[in-house]
């Protein structure tokens, strides 16, 4: 089931979505992200609590993880766009078909998707600063799904080879 070719897209179509988001909202939309995922405005510390949208240093910090996660958005696209419409540019042409591709590339994304999630469970969990690891927060089970499924899928890939 895990190397069925729809199943492959819709992973690779979720991981592209989903670093895609971190790129627009950590590249361009540090304010808002700011407000929706710091714990500013709950702050013993009054000046921390009276700028909630965070300042140009944490604005500046935020748009480096946008760039960072660019990489992973360009390759998750570039898989489901081989998948979609097989080229010479984007395939391996082998026996095996794109295998090897498709486990190289989730296997990054996966990486990709678990050294948030661990930052998430570890250091967000134990701060005051962020609402990540500390419940159900969109993006720590994001991060989480997407690592398990990604290594999943890379596994089940492997074997079928």
């Amino acid at each position: 089931m895990l190397t069925n070719p729809n199943l492959t897209q819709a992973l690779y179509a979720g991981n592209a979505l989903w670093f895609s988001s971190a790129v627009l909202h950590f590249g361009f939309r540090q304010a808002y992200v700011m407000r929706r995922i710091s714990l500013r405005k709950h702050s013993k510390d009054p000046a921390i609590r009276s700028t909630p949208a965070g300042d140009k240093y944490h604005h500046d910090i935020m748009a480096y993880l946008g760039g960072m996660n660019s990489p992973l958005a360009l390759l998750a696209w570039l898989r489901l766009f081989a998948l979609l419409r097989p080229s010479k540019f984007f395939s391996a042409r082998s026996s095996a078909g794109d295998a090897a591709l498709d486990i190289t590339a989730l296997i990054v994304l996966g990486l990709g998707n678990l050294s948030q999630a661990v930052l998430n469970f570890t250091t967000s969990r134990k701060s005051d600063r962020w609402i990540m690891g500390k419940g159900l927060d969109r993006i720590t089970v994001f991060d989480a799904v997407f690592t398990v499924l990604d290594w999943c899928f890379a596994l089940a890939r492997m074997a079928s080879i």
